[in-house]
């Protein structure tokens, strides 16, 4: 039930900035008779708690004509690989290198789950990687020193330190706890009222930035008559639904903090996003047979380090008049981002009847054709 869980939301968010990055240099603003200057672009986020870790490497790149065109090369903005050697080192905050701890050396491999429909090289691209299990786990005491070497001359470094995390700074929902039966809306013989709920935790040493997220988990069936007789195809899907972002005052953990998120906004949310179609039909959750209750929702804390949650600040979008912003960058000899986040999050939470009740009755949900996988509800998918 507590198991943690990654999710393609980080992988295509790290891509996007990553690229976003590359496509800034090679924009037309360039100088095509200037002489061309290759800028390595560093992206890599550690994480203690998984076991393995991904860095982006690539490149800038200048040429003459469309640089749309060169974009969609891959030559372009990646390096061959006998030119790169990397690696990163467990050292201390002062950059002294521990004694005693092998260097975490960089492998590359070809991924194959980019969108093609981009501006960039796609479906392959390469990215490198580092195993960090067992005896070779991540020491969240330290920090973590990236160094490139590019053609045996150039040199590029980077250093970040990790989050630490901490079992059960989860307080509300409470971790530990199988039962829990959330409720959004309250159904009154006359009205609907919708609760608030306040999501609470204390911050752990090193996090500086926490992104607070609700998935909702369901099933949708997509029927071939009206009738609802024949069955052409179902699919798992997940609402991301963002409850809003806190920061500590500090990185040396044990700060309580807290988000608030009213009831309506869940409805709103389903409302707005979903198509009301009569041969779709959904099943929020999934029937828990051991517990007997039905589990449809994960509280998730995305937990940025320092460096992550000023590049994340500096790249929020911009709503005033002054639309220039500074560019970020921890990387020293290149650009990008060196930095190290992970995941928390209370997993498998239930609901309560009004919530689903409303959910399949309320004017505004209704034409979602909800139901529950509980067999002994009243809303029962039958």
């Amino acid at each position: 039930m507590h198991e943690k869980k990654s999710y393609s939301f980080f992988t295509i968010f790290s891509l996007g900035l990553i690229l976003m990055f590359g496509f800034s240099r090679c924009s037309s603003e360039v100088d095509l008779n200037a002489p061309y200057q290759s800028i390595p672009i560093i992206f890599g986020l550690l994480d203690a708690e998984v076991d393995t870790q991904w860095v982006r490497i690539n490149r800038t790149w200048l040429g003459e004509g469309d640089q749309n065109i060169f974009a969609l090369i891959q030559d372009s903005s990646e390096y061959e690989n006998s030119r790169v050697k990397a690696q990163f080192v467990e050292v201390y905050a002062n950059g002294q290198e521990v004694v005693g701890t092998p260097p975490f050396i960089l492998k590359d491999t070809l991924l194959e789950n980019k969108d093609e429909s981009g501006i960039f090289f796609a479906p392959e691209y390469k990215a490198y990687y580092a195993v960090t299990s067992g005896a070779n786990s991540l020491n969240t005491e330290n920090e973590y020193k990236f160094e490139l070497v590019l053609d045996d001359t150039t040199e590029v470094e980077a250093q970040t330190n990790l989050i630490s995390p901490v079992i059960g700074n989860i307080t509300q929902p409470p971790m530990g706890v199988s039962n829990i039966q959330m409720g959004f809306a309250s159904v009154g013989s006359i009205n609907v009222t919708y609760p608030n709920y306040t999501f609470k935790w204390s911050s752990t040493p090193g996090a500086a930035r926490y992104d607070a997220v609700l998935l909702v988990h369901y099933l949708e069936h997509y029927w071939a008559n009206d009738n609802l007789t024949e069955l052409d195809s179902s699919r798992v899907k997940t609402m991301e639904i963002p409850i809003g972002s806190a920061s500590p005052s500090d990185d040396e953990g044990g700060e309580i903090l807290s988000k608030v998120f009213s009831g309506l906004t869940f409805y709103t949310n389903f409302s707005s996003r979903l198509e009301k179609n009569p041969r779709i039909t959904r099943e929020l959750g999934y029937w828990d047979e051991e517990d007997q209750i039905a589990r449809a929702f994960d509280f998730v804390l995305m937990v940025a380090n320092n460096d992550l949650a000023t590049f994340l600040e500096i790249n929020t979008p911009v709503t005033n008049i002054i639309q220039e912003r500074p560019e970020y960058t921890n990387i020293n000899g290149g650009l990008g981002l060196w930095g190290a986040r992970t995941i928390e999050g209370v997993y498998g939470l239930g609901y309560s009847t009004d919530t689903i009740e409303h959910l399949q009755e309320g004017d505004e949900t209704a034409e979602l054709n909800f139901c529950t996988p509980n067999p002994f509800s009243d809303y029962y998918c039958q």
